[in-house]
């Protein structure tokens, strides 16, 4: 496979961990630490990307604000909406989005808008080789 056909569905991953917006930032910290992540995208019933909980959000929004974990949702502390794109962007795209938005992670969602993998910084390093060579 060549630098032009890197899509991002080639790269995406898609055993993405997921959390509800009732589900409790307590809960949600242990997930990441046992999955050893540091993010979940918080999705409605049937899938839809809502918002990201990332470790920043858990340390702004809730330690920094004495909050209580145990008692505040991940509704109370996401980043929404998240920026979503389709799987058949390219890889070399989907990283300058990343880089003008000022974002680690896009969520790849289907034509219907429902959540089908997430693409991160960790995804383009990995594509690294091709994404300098498209922009030299």
């Amino acid at each position: 496979m060549n630098g032009e056909d890197i899509m991002v569905g080639d790269a995406m991953t898609t055993d993405v961990v997921v959390a509800k917006p009732s589900d409790l930032v307590s809960g949600i910290a242990k997930l990441m630490a046992e999955k050893e992540i540091g993010s979940v995208i918080v999705v409605d019933e049937d899938m839809y990307p809502l918002g990201i909980v990332t470790e920043g959000d858990i340390v702004r929004n809730v330690i920094a604000e004495d909050k209580d974990p145990k008692t505040t949702a991940a509704k109370e502390i996401m980043t929404a909406p998240v920026i979503t794109i389709t799987s058949d962007i390219k890889l070399s795209d989907a990283a300058r989005l990343m880089a003008v938005k000022h974002i680690k992670k896009l969520c790849i969602v289907s034509l219907n808008g429902k959540l089908n993998g997430i693409m991160t910084e960790g995804d383009v390093i990995k594509h690294a080789g091709y994404l300098i060579k498209l922009f030299q």
